[in-house]
């Protein structure tokens, strides 16, 4: 063999053997030969692996990535109950595997193109992962938890009786006709002596349950809904007053006529414990975990030292907010209250910026001249002048004392034959935001 012709077969073997490893059967026996022979030899179109999945036939490959039935029926597994029979139809099923397969190609392709390294991604894991722990942590502490013993749900049983009352009900059957003369007739026929179950076969226009004896079920007093009718309080009220086994006369449905007969009758019955016992665990166990949820949110916040400041809060719903935009929120307020407390939160957060100082005059102005609280205006422009007595605010300030309670002054015509008044107070000086759409 010449060194040239055993390179080639070198590389051929090399081919071959990359092909098996990418396919995830590497090193395996032939498939005439080992496990996957038997496939071959049956004419099934099954793929197997060189070497037996435990996992199930495998039903695809991305790659060298296998998915098998196991990872299908999980998938179905997670579904919506009302939709996982629809899955393990031929085609649902396949488009369960080919959910999984988009998964896959997509997944390898964030791989590929490395994904995992950009950090809007690595901030998403974080947050996934820290919101996984603290929930596994709080499904650990309610694992924790002693049972909740059957001596407990007996005394909720015995404290909600009502709850567990079956009311009164009546195993009903009827017949329905089209006319009351029909209904007549059937039952004068009935009286004589015709059997029921065949009457109701022959001449019952309800065909979901002539075949059974026109079987409707139990009735029950607080419902006047009959299943297979409607809403019928003709036949409620005859289920309880008519004799058992007795033919009811024609009573008016909302479709039909019908004539009725009662089985049998139960009175008002509690269920037995031990057939709720389950029920009642469930609920004590939901109410348990809700309680217990806040018991040991409190704890932990005990334990952590946690405070919380309101004002704080108040103070991030309007971070980016200056001294200058607050007065112009509070200029554009549509009430006098509402100014005056806009007023009050900006002087609180910029004590120390010049236009708190006109929000300061401008809230004893709004009780005197919109409000006409007096008092409250007087007890605001005294503080105020005592910091701000020698500024221009500080003249309106005492003009507004020595002047807002008077009455308005009579107005005279001047030269110009436009009234003025005989006294105005001093304005204030504009804010300096420029945002002044009110002045005293």
């Amino acid at each position: 063999m010449t060194s040239s012709r055993a390179a080639s077969l070198s590389l051929k073997a090399s081919l071959v053997l990359a092909a098996l490893a990418l396919a995830g059967c590497s090193g395996g026996p032939h498939p005439e030969k080992g496990p996957g022979a038997s496939s071959k030899a049956s004419g099934a179109k099954v793929w197997q692996p060189g070497h037996p999945d435990t996992l199930g036939p495998v039903l695809a490959i991305v790659g060298t990535r296998r998915i098998t039935r196991h990872e299908v029926d999980s998938l179905i597994a997670t579904a919506p109950s009302g939709i996982q029979a629809q899955l393990r139809e031929e085609e649902g099923y396949k488009e369960a595997v080919n959910r999984l397969v988009t998964q896959e190609i997509f997944y390898q392709a964030a791989q590929r193109a490395r994904v995992d390294q950009d950090s809007a991604y690595q901030a998403q894991l974080r947050q996934s992962s820290k919101d996984l722990m603290l929930r596994r942590f709080y499904e650990m502490k309610l694992a924790a938890l002693p049972p909740i013993p059957d001596s407990t749900a007996r005394a909720y049983f015995d404290a909600h009786l009502s709850d567990y009352t079956l009311l009164p009900r009546a195993r009903v059957r009827h017949i329905a006709l089209p006319t009351k003369a029909k209904a007549a007739e059937v039952r004068k026929a009935l009286v004589k002596g015709a059997l029921w179950d065949d009457t109701a076969l022959k001449r019952s226009t309800d065909k979901q349950t002539s075949d059974n004896g026109g079987l409707l079920g139990w009735v029950t007093k607080d419902s006047d809904m009959i299943n297979g009718v409607g809403k019928s309080p003709g036949i409620r009220d005859a289920a309880f007053a008519l004799p058992i086994g007795d033919v009811s006369q024609p009573i008016k449905g909302p479709k039909s006529w019908h004539l009725i007969r009662v089985d049998e009758r139960e009175e008002a019955t509690v269920q037995p414990f031990e057939s709720v016992k389950d029920r009642i665990l469930s609920r004590l166990k939901q109410e348990r975990r809700e309680s217990y949820g806040t018991a040991l949110t409190d704890s932990l916040k005990q334990f952590y030292n946690v405070s919380i400041f309101d004002d704080s809060i108040k103070v991030a719903l309007v971070p980016n907010k200056t001294a200058g935009d607050m007065f112009k929120e509070a200029q554009a307020a549509a009430t006098p209250l509402q100014r005056i407390d806009l007023y009050r939160q900006l002087v609180k957060r910029f004590p120390a910026d010049s236009v708190s100082v006109q929000a300061r005059f401008m809230i004893g102005f709004t009780y005197a001249e919109e409000l006409n609280e007096y008092d409250a205006a007087r007890k605001e422009f005294e503080e105020f002048i005592k910091t701000y007595g020698d500024t221009e605010l500080g003249a309106s300030a005492k003009w507004m004392l020595d002047n807002m309670e008077k009455p308005a002054p009579p107005l005279e015509d001047d030269d110009t034959g436009k009234g003025s008044d005989k006294k105005q107070a001093p304005p204030p000086p504009a804010p300096k935001s420029g945002s002044s759409t009110r002045s005293p």
